[in-house]
């Protein structure tokens, strides 16, 4: 097997997918979110999970906490950042701390 072969135009298709990844995290508007299975669609390859573990290794620079669970949660580790940025954004809330998927979905186009 050549190993070049996961090669395009000297990238390979790991790091197509994250830069796919950020790069749609970056579209998403300033009070709005989008989630981790709306991402993996946008993008055409891995699903949720894998989307997650991309925002893990390398989201840190990109607005990450817009990019919720299906049900509008985040994990909880991430929660206290989130939730300061979420009023600074005015990104609608449930009563329960979670977004308010209803009111602040972004679907990528």
């Amino acid at each position: 097997m050549d190993p070049q072969s996961d090669q395009l135009d000297g990238r390979t298709e790991k790091e197509d997918y994250i830069e796919a990844v950020l790069a749609t995290v970056e579209r998403i508007p300033r009070g709005r979110v989008t989630t981790y299975g709306a991402i993996a669609e946008h993008v055409g390859r891995g699903g949720p999970r894998q989307v997650g573990a991309t925002m893990a290794r390398h989201g840190g620079p990109v607005p990450w906490w817009r990019v919720v669970r299906a049900d509008g949660s985040l994990p909880p580790s991430h929660l206290g950042e989130a939730q300061q940025a979420y009023l600074e954004e005015g990104t609608p809330l449930r009563p329960s701390g979670a977004v308010d998927l209803v009111a602040a979905f972004w679907q990528p186009t």
